[in-house]
């Protein structure tokens, strides 16, 4: 059916309507798409994790969606090449050095470029629990420009030994990802 002006008393909106054309709200168009969009996984065995030292996590190393090919599992930045506001997430499972209560403290957050302005942070003091490790996940809203911003992780912990850590890799204990938000 083809009609030039909808008159909401005689459509009935059981039928099918084809559109051609923008639809409008208020002058504005509706729809959009969160691409780019990626999500990030460590796989594997854990790795080991320095102490007291802020470390950029670059074993986001299988990913299991990349709708533009944004994210650099080798360096673990997500370059979206499209301006817009971006929400981004990432989770760590952390164990200290040879038994998970070593582990007492960890930080981590999501940088926009190398500036420590743009994060989110999140800490957990496991002093005197006992047996086991844990996860932490920070998220926030970034403005990112296009070519020029990027989005990594980074991270520190603490143990009660002075010494390494591992970050795990196993299931989907360890995950970074990001997607556009339709304005």
């Amino acid at each position: 059916m083809a009609f030039s002006k909808i008159i909401a008393e005689s459509m009935d909106l059981a039928d099918t309507y084809n559109f051609t054309g923008t639809l409008q709200q208020n002058g504005a168009s509706i729809g959009g798409n969160n691409k780019p969009a990626f999500q990030a996984k460590m796989t594997g065995v854990s790795t080991s994790f320095a102490e007291a030292t802020l470390n950029t996590i670059t074993s986001f190393n299988s990913e299991d969606f990349d709708t533009d090919n944004a994210f650099d599992t080798s360096t673990g930045k997500f370059t979206p090449q499209t301006s817009g506001k971006y929400y981004a997430e990432a989770q760590a499972h952390f164990n200290g050095n040879g038994s998970a209560s070593d582990l007492y403290m960890a930080y981590m957050q999501i940088y926009k470029n190398d500036a420590p302005s743009a994060r989110t942070v999140n800490q957990i003091d496991m002093r005197n629990h006992g047996g086991w490790g844990f996860g932490i996940k920070t998220a926030g809203v970034f403005s990112l420009n296009g070519t020029s911003d990027f989005l990594k992780v980074t991270a520190s912990i603490n143990t009660v030994s002075n010494s390494a850590g591992t970050l795990s890799g196993e299931s989907n204990y360890t995950y970074f990802r990001a997607f556009k938000i339709i304005e």
